[in-house]
């Protein structure tokens, strides 16, 4: 920020003379990418000047003003990288392969394939292209390796890519662009693969009858869970880890519309992908009976669900005053037609 103020000061320019908001949406730096796409968004907000998100592969090939095809390459360690693919013809780019995270071998090979006529020019840039260049030269006998100086990143470059989608009309919103998870979504993702999720029993709902308050929370019922299991417009779901039951689900069906009941995790189990894992099968579900959209509600205050739920598409439509003794329930709705 005091680089910015430093900026407008140097110019003798304020915020409100500014036409165009551009950001770097990644990939790089998680926080780095939050931090900047936070400000560029307050910009935005406080005067509604138009934004427009660009990746940093985008920036990466404005830096090429050779027509032929540009192939963006960012290094992410162990043989891995990010990459795009773009072409420059009469000083318009296109974009042919979207920003992906994947091996280093395996992007050149969908590059490779891409790109029919093996006589175009092709230019890598970004730092990739030198940490992996004897690579790149074997499998592309007539490539041109950018500069050194074209494989940073810059701002100018970002802007001019900006300027572009602006003068074309192009705008999108500006959201980061995550293309590999932060590595505490990766553990909890490889947790993930040892639980299994099922049709719940009446079985499944015996061996917890005695739990349910010291392990999942105290408002759930033995006696109404084992109602709903029985009725026929209930689905409900388990989720076991080697054998136990750290969670489970449930949806009632109205029709072509259905609302969910609950979502619980045991309390030491909570924090690790269990509750997204229940309610994918959830959604999964709703699509295979033709659903045409999924309500729920939730406590105002439960920041984690609400959370939980924003990110997979859910939407509040309204407020159920006092739903929970004291406490208000926002309801939620998530169309899938």
């Amino acid at each position: 920020m005091p680089m910015i103020n430093q900026a407008f000061e140097t110019s003798n320019l304020l915020l409100k003379d500014i036409n165009l908001l551009v950001c770097d949406i990644g990939p790089g730096s998680f926080t780095g990418i939050r931090i900047g796409v936070a400000t560029i968004k307050a910009f935005h907000d406080s005067l509604a000047i138009p934004c427009i998100g660009i990746s940093s592969l985008e920036s990466l090939a404005y830096s090429i003003q050779d027509d032929g095809y540009i192939v963006s390459i960012l290094d992410c360690k162990n043989d891995n990288c990010y990459f795009a693919l773009y072409e420059l013809k009469n000083s318009k780019y296109s974009e042919i392969i979207s920003p992906s995270a994947t091996s280093v071998l395996d992007a050149l090979s969908i590059c490779k394939s891409t790109i029919s006529s093996t006589s175009c020019n092709i230019t890598f840039v970004g730092d990739g292209s030198e940490i992996y260049k004897e690579l790149i030269v074997s499998k592309f006998n007539n490539c041109h390796l950018a500069d050194a100086k074209n494989n940073l990143l810059n701002s100018y470059f970002v802007g001019i890519a900006g300027l572009n989608r602006f003068q074309e009309n192009k705008f999108n919103d500006v959201l980061p662009l995550y293309l590999k998870k932060p590595q505490a979504q990766r553990q909890l993702l490889e947790k993930s693969k040892n639980i299994e999720v099922l049709p719940m029993t009446l079985d499944d709902l015996d061996k917890i009858e005695t739990t349910l308050v010291s392990d999942f929370d105290d408002f759930w019922s033995y006696n109404v869970l084992k109602e709903e299991l029985q009725t026929e417009n209930s689905k409900y779901f388990v989720a076991k880890l080697d054998g136990k039951i750290v969670g489970f689900c449930g949806i009632k069906i109205m029709l072509d519309e259905a609302d969910i009941m609950n979502i619980v995790v045991r309390k030491d189990f909570r924090n690790q992908g269990i509750a997204s894992l229940l309610l994918q099968n959830l959604i999964n579900l709703s699509k295979v009976l033709d659903i045409s959209s999924i309500t729920l509600e939730v406590m105002e205050e439960n920041y984690p669900a609400i959370h939980l739920y924003k990110n997979f598409g859910f939407k509040q439509i309204g407020i159920r005053k006092n739903y929970y003794k004291d406490k208000n329930g926002l309801i939620m709705k998530y169309g899938l037609y």
